[in-house]
């Protein structure tokens, strides 16, 4: 019977003399190595089912004994085993002793065995599972570089913390340039190349203790480990560049990877990760308003312009909320009838703190923060509350400028908006002029301009080329775009004294504005000299110091009054240096 049982249990067992060698076992080892009883007894297992590469020397085999001493036989163990026929599985194998008297021969070795391979797979297939969730979970899916959330375990970790307090980790923070324009241009597998690309190029400048990591978007940030001074983190900084500048070809198509850096040094000032990140971030925001494509790095006097800067932010998104803006206003003379027919509207921010402030200290930072429609808006109404308040004084003739940017342009509902708010004062169309800088013609939003202005002049507003003669194609735009009038820049106008050249152009282009049936404004006359110039040009309007500063409302309601008529032949005051000269608003 115990004979029976034996033979039919499922787990393999079988017995061995103390020197390893075989002496029975059931058929459900044999089924488990492959090989039958009669093949292998007095031999030792060990030297045909161990893999090669584990296997015993034949001394070591000759000399084999067990020892009952060791923890073989306290529990179990798993080896991986050799079938007969070369396949391996995992056997999992208890050891038991059977001691029937004092000789080797009275003492025998019974080794259960049972194959877990699928129970072992299983184990390592959760293994794997756990490293691939836990490498998931620290790692950017696309990129394979650290997450966020590796990247605050770095920054925490001991040995980054002591490096932060020595001064001895610097940190590279890098933008691509321009990076919306491939994606939408090539498409987001190509934008995703060139992310993996700019992963690659990272990883052959970093070195083991390093970290990189992909802090979101087109972001990247490289900590430089054992980095102690500014020239070993440029020096990185110019490689990584050269590297990722190198162009990348996808699908037949070369792609120009263009990117920005911001650098940061640990000092005995930076107290966290976190501070040298936005230190780091503070030199990337500069060398991307300084031009993109270069690396700066961060000093205490970058990261107080950085702050003023977020200050100015702050305080302009208060203004827009509070409408702390007012409008001045400058006179517009008409030569030939020596009147004032108009004023130009400028916008000035009432700061509460550091008072008047004209549109080129805060303009370009409102653009930045998407704020510009904003005051567009807000400077529109308080220019036609102005009119009102003007027409309301017995000046019902006066003609009103207001500068409008490209942003406000771009936007479909502007002209309707204008419309109604000309209505809803009880104010004649044809009192406005609109101001467009040439630059808004080679806007991205070139079609939406050109709409604009035709819509404009379709409900009876007047539109005016602003700042003719900068540098751009002004020619081309007065006959590609119908206008009605033009006003030359005051750089322009301030070397008509000096250069004859000048003196030709200015009256070429008055007699051509003629010939077209538009309207000449010169801005900026400040002498006497520069009238006298444009007055024989027949150059049809002036404006500038020379004639009236940008004044308020009330005064200059008051200046008009004091004013009308003007003396004949006019006089203008002393010059005034262009240094002087306010920048206009362009809203």
């Amino acid at each position: 019977m115990p004979d029976l049982i034996l033979d039919h249990v499922r787990d393999g067992i079988i017995l061995l003399d103390i020197n390893g060698r075989v002496k029975w076992m059931n058929p459900a080892c044999e089924t488990m190595l492959g090989w039958a009883l009669s093949d292998i007894r007095g031999t030792n297992p060990q030297d045909l089912i161990l893999p090669p590469e584990h296997r015993r020397t034949r001394k070591q085999t000759a000399n084999f004994r067990y020892d009952f001493s060791t923890s073989l036989f306290d529990g179990y163990r798993i080896t991986q085993h050799l079938r007969r026929d070369g396949s391996r599985f995992w056997n999992q194998q208890s050891h038991s002793l059977i001691n029937l008297g004092p000789d080797d021969s009275q003492k025998m070795v019974v080794v259960t065995c049972r194959d877990v391979s699928d129970q072992v797979t299983t184990q390592a297939a959760l293994h794997q599972v756990k490293d691939d969730l836990e490498h998931a979970a620290y790692h950017d899916d696309l990129t394979n570089l650290a997450n966020r959330k590796r990247l605050s375990q770095y920054m925490h970790s001991n040995r980054v913390t002591a490096q932060i307090a020595a001064g001895r980790i610097g940190l590279l923070q890098l933008d691509l340039d321009k990076f919306k324009e491939i994606n939408d241009t090539l498409g987001h597998a190509a934008g995703d190349m060139v992310l993996c690309h700019v992963a690659d190029g990272l990883r052959q400048h970093a070195r083991p203790d390093d970290l990189i990591c992909r802090n979101g978007g087109d972001e990247f940030l490289l900590f430089c480990a054992e980095t102690s001074n500014r020239t070993m983190l440029m020096a990185r900084a110019e490689q990584v560049m050269r590297t990722i500048n190198h162009p990348l070809v996808w699908k037949d198509q070369t792609i120009t990877i263009g990117i920005s850096i911001g650098a940061a040094l640990s000092t005995s000032g930076t107290t966290s990760g976190e501070a040298l990140i936005q230190q780091a971030d503070h030199a990337l925001y500069s060398a991307k308003d300084a031009g993109r494509g270069q690396v700066v790095y961060y000093t205490d006097q970058l990261g107080q312009r950085y702050r003023a800067r977020q200050q100015l932010n702050r305080d302009l998104k208060q203004a827009v909320e509070q409408d702390q803006f007012t409008i001045f206003l400058q006179p517009m003379l008409d030569l030939a009838g020596n009147r004032i027919t108009g004023c130009e509207a400028l916008l000035r921010w009432k700061h509460p703190h550091r008072g008047l402030l004209a549109p080129a200290s805060f303009l370009s930072a409102a653009e930045a923060i998407q704020l510009l429609p904003d005051i567009d808006y807000l400077s529109m109404n308080h220019a036609l509350d102005a009119l009102t308040q003007m027409r309301q004084a017995g000046f019902s003739d006066l003609t009103l400028s207001l500068n409008v940017s490209s942003t406000i342009l771009s936007d479909v509902n502007y002209p309707g908006l204008l419309d109604w708010a000309l209505q809803s004062r009880n104010l004649p169309h044809s009192s406005i002029c609109v101001e467009i800088l040439e630059t808004s013609l080679l806007d991205v939003n070139n079609t939406r301009v050109m709409a604009a202005v035709a819509q404009l002049r379709r409900i009876g507003v007047r539109v005016a080329l602003d700042d003719f003669g900068t540098g751009y194609a002004g020619l081309s735009h007065i006959s590609t775009i119908e206008v009605d009038a033009i006003k030359l820049d005051h750089s322009m106008i301030s070397r008509l004294e000096s250069a004859p050249r000048h003196r030709v152009v200015t009256r070429s282009i008055i007699r051509l504005c003629a010939l077209l049936g538009m309207d000449v404004v010169a801005e900026g006359v400040e002498t006497q000299g520069q009238l006298d110039i444009l007055r024989r040009a027949k150059c049809p309007f002036i404006q500038g110091f020379g004639l009236a500063r940008p004044m308020p409302v009330p005064d200059m309601i008051d200046w008009l009054r004091t004013n009308t008529p003007l003396p004949a032949p006019l006089v203008l005051d002393a010059p005034v240096p262009t240094s002087a000269a306010p920048h206009k608003a362009r809203q």
